[in-house]
This record gives C-alpha cells, sequence and structure tokens, in this order.
C-alpha cells in the first residue's frame, strides 16, 4: 500500500475550484517535485495531504488513516506529515532551542533534556547544531529556513512536504537549504516539494507532477518529463521558467 493514496479529490474556494479530481500515490521513500504556474493547485494539495484544508470532495489517506475523516485526530497525523512553507514561521521571542523542543514537549510529553537532545541532533543535520542557543533575528534567511526543517523533523515525522521553501531566498542561501534536502532524500525520507527549481527537480525527485488548472496534467521520471513534455501546457511552462 501506498504511505498517501489521494483519490478523486475536489477543492473549492467559494466558486472557485482549484483541485479538479486529483489522484496520486506516493510510496514510501519517493520524492515527489511538484510542479506547474501558481494558481494550478500545488501548494493546495500540500495542505490538504496534512489536513490544513478540508476536501470537498474525493478521499486523501496517509499512512492508512483518511484525513478527511471527521473522527481523524488531525494533531496526530501532522506528527507524522511535517510541513515548511516558504515563511519560516519561526516563533521570534524563542531561541532556536525552544522553536524546536516547543512541540516535542508539548505534544508528545518528552522530558526537556531528551526533547534538547533531539534539537541537537536534527541541528546537526541541518548543519547548525552551534545555532542552538540564537534567535531567529540572529539567523540568515536561509539559516531561519534550516531551522523550520530541523523543527519538523524533531517529530520524527514519517513524510515531509516542502512548499516553495526557497522562493524567497537569494541563491546562495537556497543552495544551502536544497543541500540540506538532498541530504533527507539520501536518508530515505519521503517527500513532496512544490518548486520553480527545474534543475533541482531534475536531481532529486524520483517523479515529477505537473498541475495545471487544478489538474495532475503530466507526470512520470524526472529525467523524461522535463526533457520531454507531452502536452503544450508543460512545454510552455518549461520554456518559460528554463529561458
Amino acid at each position: 500500500m501506498s504511505l498517501v493514496e489521494i483519490r478523486d479529490v475536489t477543492k473549492r474556494f467559494g466558486s472557485l475550484t482549484v483541485l479538479d479530481g486529483v489522484s496520486l500515490d506516493i510510496d514510501e521513500g519517493e520524492i515527489i517535485a511538484i510542479i506547474g504556474r501558481s494558481g494550478s493547485g500545488k501548494s493546495t494539495l500540500l495542505r490538504c495531504i496534512n489536513g490544513l484544508e478540508p476536501v470537498q470532495g474525493g478521499t486523501i489517506t496517509v499512512g492508512g488513516v483518511r484525513v478527511n475523516d471527521a473522527k481523524t485526530d488531525l494533531k496526530k497525523l501532522r506528527q507524522q506529515v511535517g510541513i515548511v512553507f516558504q515563511s519560516y514561521n519561526l516563533f521570534p521571542h524563542l531561541s532556536v532551542a525552544r522553536n524546536i523542543t516547543l512541540a516535542p514537549t508539548v505534544v508528545k510529553n518528552i522530558a526537556p533534556a531528551e526533547a534538547r537532545r533531539i534539537a541537537l541532533d536534527v541541528l546537526h543535520r541541518v548543519g547548525l547544531e552551534d545555532k542552538i542557543d540564537a534567535y531567529p533575528q540572529q539567523l540568515s534567511g536561509g539559516q531561519q529556513q534550516r531551522v523550520a526543517i530541523a523543527r519538523s523533523l524533531a517529530m520524527q515525522p514519517k513524510m515531509m512536504l516542502f512548499d516553495e521553501i526557497t522562493s524567497a531566498l537569494d541563491p546562495e542561501l537556497t543552495g544551502e537549504v536544497l543541500k540540506v534536502i538532498e541530504d533527507m532524500a539520501r536518508s530515505g525520507m519521503t517527500m513532496a516539494l512544490v518548486t520553480h527549481e527545474m534543475a533541482f527537480a531534475r536531481r532529486i525527485g524520483t517523479r515529477v507532477i505537473f498541475m495545471h488548472q487544478g489538474k495532475i496534467r503530466e507526470q512520470g521520471p524526472a529525467a523524461e518529463i522535463l526533457a520531454r513534455p507531452k502536452t503544450p501546457e508543460l512545454e510552455t511552462f518549461l520554456n518559460a521558467v528554463l529561458h
């Protein structure tokens, strides 16, 4: 069974249909790169996977748990499915350590000393263990984004969702963040990421999903999809982003 099963999902905001009959399976260890124009439904799809947005039709199942079931404990689900946004959403008045240990201590009742050990471990994974007692305003944008990733990893999720996490960063800082994601990919983490970084999608993605007007128009191995688009929509999109 796939880790994520999405079946004929419809999502509307008022009269606007943002997801129009989307179906997708994601297996454990897969890295799905989701590409497409702004407004094509990419970010909304991620938010629906971990229950941040309700759906109006279809079903989403993560690890056998139906996301859009009134009986589902979404807080528990989100411990399994971490999400990182382009705005880092760190608490500015809390140290890096506390930003990371807050959820493990409050949600999982982990003892403070053990939580700090976990914080050091996840900061080591993103190359920032020396910043454990710093505050967000003392960090660059790239460092703050890496702390946001570490904070999600501290909950030991089965899957990570990344929503255009480099779009607010300059090229050098983008490189640091993408390196962290590549390291996570090598460790076997299941990921779905919305990205405009086509070279990165080609390098890291086991599969690329192209969304257009709320539908999945093309999907397949990264090298194949990005080199030989089958639809005029994908061809037009790639011409716009690659030139």
